[in-house]
């Protein structure tokens, strides 16, 4: 993966070198992640198999 990006502790990998930060792209969902990842003082801990997708765009979501 050519590009790779660190938010709140997630991480996202771009195949196209030439996008677009992705807190750019991220714009007002970036609002929604802060929610999600900032309820506790302790964090946010993930337990289980990863989830993968691999989907044709840059910077997305799988649940878009």
């Amino acid at each position: 993966v050519p590009r790779l990006e660190n938010y709140r502790g997630m991480i996202f990998g771009c195949l196209d070198e030439k996008a677009e930060p992705l807190v750019d792209y991220l714009g007002d969902m970036a609002w929604y992640l802060d929610l999600i990842t900032q309820k506790s003082k302790g964090g946010l801990e993930v337990r289980g198999e990863p989830q993968r997708w691999i989907i044709d765009s840059n910077w997305k979501l799988g649940a878009d």
